[in-house]
């Protein structure tokens, strides 16, 4: 950080000075931080599978506010420990030993007397598959929703001293808890975006949408998500709020990241029949030019003298956040598809290991080997890696957790049926059906929260209350939606 320290801490200027200069944590504290995440979930699946095998009848009757009230211990207690830096590794073993005990409370499923006799969990699920159907995938919805959780805790987290700065987003280059936020929720809508490039059954038969299809979608996709950018950036403006100008750019913010990348994400993928190829190229070339041209010197130094310069954070970084949503797609499409098969649906898992395994290369290759840091205000090739290889990483880490607690399950179960409140928990699953909408009330209450207090002389207590209060306002409208059916974004 400079040295220089404004003196009023309420100030906008102390605001603007206390989160510039950062830089972050190890990449290793930021996935221990995040790794309670995937806890969470193993103790959830656990608990719930295990009341389940101990009475169906009974869980199939239950109500939704016991599960609810678990669900927000399970998953809200964690999260404000570990975003807080307060008893973290504590709270690792509570989870794990808990979950432990639920483990093993799951009978095992009856042995076959002959090895090598059919699966019948495998006959009913090969049996049951319809081509061109997608179903919800448990492991996606969940990860998702809890990626979108994160986010939103920190966003406002930030504003108070509980929060450890080194979490908050580096100046330039480095790693930190939102760092890895901001581009996982560019790699997760990724995922789910690819369903709209998918074959679609039209009169019996699998039809590819075309281009000029996908680009008519796009552009109405994005012309709400680029209002909202132009309603904050007047908003913020108009009442003096504090901004981190190297974040994006004097006018750019995160929603217009968001709203251009329907319309580019459908010429992206027309330049080559593999994202694959097409993300790599893309990443490539972007860094080869931040490296080795002087573009790498403007975009670190350059004075704000005009649009581009003034917003050349956001302008340029969205080639990164293209390919980490081109990335998202090809992984999608992937595994967004029900499976025609028991075996195919196993595969899955290795599928994406590969993935985690190729990024995990790329990104040592660059660091290591180029000597390049990741940054995330230029989302330059080592983040986009970075990000692709842990989003990979906790989606295998989800499915290896289903496939375990499923595998339980009698063979009708395999593939559907199976009672509400089995697959996803309550608060995820409304999350994860109602994303933007929940994004966006969390931003407009993170705004409400800094201009009716001073969130920076808060003390820890009136800090965590005010951060459960927000919390559960901005969950509320999801689970609200949920409840009665509507489902916005």
């Amino acid at each position: 950080m400079d040295q220089t320290l404004p003196t009023d801490r309420t100030s906008r200027e102390y605001k603007e000075w206390r989160v510039s200069g950062l830089e972050g944590s190890s990449m290793t504290e930021v996935h221990v931080v995040l790794s309670t995440v995937m806890l969470s979930y193993w103790l959830w699946k656990c608990k719930t599978a295990a009341e389940y095998h101990r009475s169906p009848s009974s869980f199939e009757k239950r109500g939704w506010k016991t599960p609810l009230a678990t669900e927000c211990v399970v998953f809200f207690v964690p999260m404000f420990a570990a975003l807080t830096g307060r008893y973290l590794y504590p709270m690792m073993a509570i989870l794990v030993g808990i979950a432990v005990y639920y483990r093993r409370q799951i009978p095992d499923f009856p042995r076959r007397h002959d090895k090598w006799a059919p699966d019948p969990r495998a006959q009913v699920f090969d049996n049951s598959y319809v081509p061109g159907k997608i179903t919800g995938k448990p492991y996606l919805s969940i990860y998702r929703a809890e990626m979108m959780l994160l986010t939103c805790f920190c966003i406002l987290a930030v504003d108070f001293e509980v929060f450890p700065l080194k979490y908050a987003k580096v100046e330039t280059f480095g790693t930190s808890v939102m760092d890895l936020g901001v581009g996982s929720f560019v790699f997760s809508a990724g995922i789910v975006g690819a369903k709209a490039f998918l074959p679609r059954k039209v009169n019996d038969k699998l039809v590819l949408p075309t281009l000029s299809s996908q680009l008519k979608a796009g552009i109405w996709t994005a012309l709400p998500i680029l209002v909202l950018g132009i309603s904050r950036f007047l908003l913020t403006e108009s009442m003096d709020y504090q901004k981190h100008v190297s974040e994006y750019g004097t006018h750019w913010n995160f929603f217009f990241t968001l709203g251009f990348l329907p319309v580019f994400v459908p010429l992206g993928m027309s330049l080559f029949t593999d994202l694959r190829v097409t993300s790599l190229v893309l990443v490539v070339v972007y860094q080869i030019l931040y490296s080795l041209t002087p573009l790498g010197n403007w975009l670190e130094d350059a004075e704000r003298t005009d649009f581009i310069s003034a917003n050349r954070e956001g302008i340029f970084s969205f080639v990164g956040y293209l390919t980490m949503f081109l990335m998202g797609v090809s992984l999608g499409k992937e595994i967004l598809p029900d499976a025609p098969t028991f075996e195919a649906r196993r595969m899955r898992i290795v599928s994406v290991l590969g993935v985690w395994t190729t990024a995990f290369i790329s990104y040592t290759l660059a660091t290591f080997v180029f000597g390049i840091e990741p940054s995330r205000r230029f989302a330059n090739a080592p983040y986009c890696f970075w990000i692709a290889g842990f989003n990979s990483a906790m989606l295998w880490i989800f499915m290896l957790i289903e496939e375990d607690i499923d595998s339980k399950l009698p063979p009708s179960l395999s593939r559907s049926n199976r009672p509400s409140g089995y697959d996803v928990p309550i608060i995820l699953d409304a999350i994860n059906k109602n994303s933007l909408t929940t994004f966006l009330v969390a931003n407009v209450l993170t705004g409400l929260v800094n201009m009716l207090c001073e969130t920076l002389v808060r003390g820890v207590a009136e800090a965590y209350l005010i951060l459960a209060v927000y919390t559960g306002l901005f969950v509320l409208p999801a689970l609200i939606m949920f409840k009665q059916g509507i489902r916005v974004r």
